[in-house]
């Protein structure tokens, strides 16, 4: 359903009159106007930004709204700016005058034009000085008397890509406002498009919606009936069906002896059914003989990112925003406070960020480096960290632990690359680093845009006590070939089967055109590291792998190569879970792993078979053990090795 909210009743008229709506509810803080279907209705709040709250709060109290519902406010505002009256605009961000504290609904591809909304307590004027800096100045300013208070409401229960906001021009901040019969003429010819927007959005976002596979799973039912499983035990059932589900893995005649048996069930039986089903779906023939086509949503689109870009006040006159400004002309550039006002967003789109990224520009004032992580490889550094200077990654893995780190799918880049290398600077003259810098994100990828991965590589150049490790899966031609080689940088290209990175590494370049740049790499001099890292337990495993391992070598010689990281897939247990809340329709959120110290991991006799199988395929072709670093759940595999 669309719900659309309007202040005053001149604008209502022409809502009503363009859908056929009827009068169906008025209570003392608001109107309701329904259509016979359903499809649409019309909530009247009421000027003010006070009413418009409070009338919002009180619709969503008593009414039954779903997680595909549609809201847009509607009305009439003012500008200062020379715009066309009539003209309408979405809005992307709703500032409340009186406290300066904005809100900022998620906008994604529509055919409308864009701009800043300003609420007000009494109607602003021409003499009006607003708090909105120089950069506001790309997208138009517009005033009006209800939209933060409708915001505010509406962001406490409904998530922010739900939330739209649109205003048409009616007067300059001046004396002269429109009639009652021109605000219901104005705001009619924009109902057609508008409405149809709004509905497809509301399909778009009704075909987004993944129900939990296994709650419609008769056989998940049929056992919750049967057998006396604890609250622990049912929600460990409903997740190892919703995995074979999601893997296309068939229980049935394995779960047959359970559903049939003749016996009076028990909790015993009910825990040993529960480890029985486990057992089999590690089993390395559970999948069948090839890939699951089900283990990542069907139908990616194309990858269409940056069309918002969120930009800091701090960082809006930096190199960064200014080379923006002119790279992306079309863009919109919204002024924010604080990253986090946008990045840390409840209920936020992830499937949607996936496609279309808006970038936010930031200045980081917090920590600049870390320990590396015990689940990451410190290749024997004694002293190894980390570094994010970008959050989030342009491509999209579905087995990618940032979707469980991360609330938003929208990046962050933090501009102020100096005060990173003054920090490190500092750091260096206590000891040696090894550091990498391009775990959080993969830098080479965006470099094009934000040469940070080119800076660091300088800035390694000229202080030999840094190991920079710059890892990617993208073909980097245009760096190594810009760069000079720097012996203390390590260029590490992430490997994966083409199988696997046609399934599940989205928008990544492919196997040959990642080895094409490891090529490119080595003959320029630059150390090269192979990342097998991380081995994925799918159907086939032990004849994808080693395939990929021949197609390594028919480009690279053992000799262009420095080493070769190996490990097996983990996550942190705490990730994973909202891994499971962001990607719902994915195997890898609900594979039964096991956890040690926090870490969720394959079986040790998995990861065993898969870690023997790509060493067995790399010792065919003359890598030695010296070359090999290997990371195992249990430590296991440091002697060459790992951390």
């Amino acid at each position: 359903m669309v719900v659309l909210i309007t202040a005053i009743a001149p604008e209502a008229a022409a809502v009503a009159s363009a859908f056929s709506l009827k009068k169906s509810v008025s209570r003392g803080s608001f109107t309701l106007y329904e259509r016979d279907d359903r499809s649409f209705c019309l909530l009247v709040t009421g000027a003010g930004k006070l009413n418009a709250a409070i009338a919002v709060t009180e619709y969503l109290s008593l009414s039954s709204f779903s997680d595909t519902d549609i809201f847009c406010n509607l009305g009439i505002c003012g500008t200062t700016a020379a715009l066309p009256k009539g003209s309408g605009f979405l809005c992307v961000s709703i500032t409340d005058l009186a406290s300066h504290k904005t809100i900022y609904p998620e906008v994604y591809g529509h055919p409308f034009r864009e701009a800043l909304l300003a609420t007000s307590d009494t109607p602003v004027t021409g003499q009006t000085k607003t708090f909105v800096p120089e950069v506001s100045a790309r997208l138009p300013q517009l005033f009006d008397m209800e939209a933060y208070g409708v915001a505010v409401a509406l962001f406490r229960l409904v998530p922010p890509s739900h939330c739209f906001f649109y205003k048409v021009v009616s007067d300059f901040c001046d004396s002269a406002f429109p009639s009652a019969e021109e605000v219901t003429a104005l705001l009619q010819p924009h109902l057609p498009v508008l409405s149809s927007f709004l509905q497809e959005t509301a399909e778009q976002l009704s075909g987004q919606a993944v129900h939990h596979p296994s709650q419609t799973t008769e056989t998940a039912e049929a056992l919750s009936c049967r057998y006396p499983f604890s609250a622990t035990m049912k929600h460990r059932l409903f997740q190892l069906l919703t995995y074979a589900k999601l893997a296309g893995i068939e229980t049935e005649d394995m779960l047959s002896a359970y559903t049939d048996a003749e016996k009076p069930p028990s909790k015993k039986t009910a825990l040993t059914l529960l480890n029985d089903l486990e057992e089999f779906l590690q089993s390395p023939g559970a999948c069948g003989s090839v890939p699951s086509p089900v283990l990542s949503p069907a139908g990616k689109k194309l990858l269409q990112p940056f069309r918002h870009i969120y930009v800091e006040r701090e960082a809006e006159h930096s190199p960064a925003a200014l080379h923006l400004y002119e790279r992306f002309p079309d863009a919109s550039f919204i002024p924010i406070d604080h990253y986090k006002d946008v990045f840390n967003r409840s209920r936020q789109n992830l499937l949607q960020q996936e496609t279309e990224p808006s970038l936010i520009l930031a200045v980081n004032h917090g920590r600049l480096f870390y320990p590396g992580a015990p689940v990451c490889q410190s290749f024997g550094a004694e002293h190894f960290l980390y570094t994010s200077c970008v959050m989030n990654c342009l491509y999209d893995c579905d087995y990618c632990y940032l979707q469980g780190m991360y609330p938003s799918g929208n990046i962050v880049v933090f501009v102020n690359l100096e005060d990173y290398f003054t920090e490190l600077t500092r750091l260096l003259s206590e000891h040696p680093v090894y550091l990498c810098c391009s775990y959080d994100a993969d830098l080479a990828a965006l470099n094009g845009i934000f040469p940070h991965a080119e800076a660091f590589c300088r800035y390694a150049a000229e202080h030999p006590g840094l190991r920079l490790e710059l890892r990617t899966k993208c073909a980097p031609l245009p760096l190594i070939q810009k760069l000079p080689p720097v012996k203390n940088v390590i260029l590490a290209f992430t490997l994966s089967p083409q199988e696997l990175i046609t399934r599940y590494e989205h928008y990544t370049p492919s196997l040959l055109a990642r080895l094409a740049a490891a090529k490119e790499a080595a003959k320029r001099g630059f150390s090269l590291r192979l990342c097998f890292d991380p081995l994925l337990d799918v159907p086939e495993a032990e004849r994808l792998y080693p395939e990929m391992i021949e197609q390594v070598f028919s480009v690279l010689s053992p000799e262009e190569i420095a080493d070769v990281s190996l490990g097996v897939f983990r996550i942190s247990g705490s990730y994973l879970k909202q891994l499971r809340k962001a990607k719902p329709s994915c195997a890898f959120s609900f594979y039964p792993y096991e956890l040690t110290d926090g870490i969720c991991h394959y079986r040790p006799e998995r990861c065993q078979v898969l870690l023997e199988t790509v060493k067995k395929a790399l010792y065919l072709h003359g890598v030695t053990d010296e070359k090999i670093f290997i990371w195992t759940p249990d430590g296991s595999g440091k002697g060459a090795t790992s951390c």
